[in-house]
């Protein structure tokens, strides 16, 4: 399926983009730089939460 957005493009008469591969390239890029998701607001991590009642432990 590599060589479909060439054909594709060439039947149309426009330039098509492979999502793949565009984004393959986008998610290089984002490592080149170093960047990554952010640890804050909906994306940081869930707080810890508090155990009561039973746990499964016994002895």
């Amino acid at each position: 399926m590599a060589d479909l957005p060439a054909v594709v493009s060439k039947r149309v008469g426009v330039p098509v983009v492979d999502g793949v591969a565009a984004a393959t390239v986008l998610v290089q890029s984002l490592v080149t730089l170093g960047l990554s998701t952010s640890k804050h607001g909906e994306f940081a991590p869930p707080p810890p939460k508090r155990y009561t009642g039973f746990t499964g432990l016994t002895g």
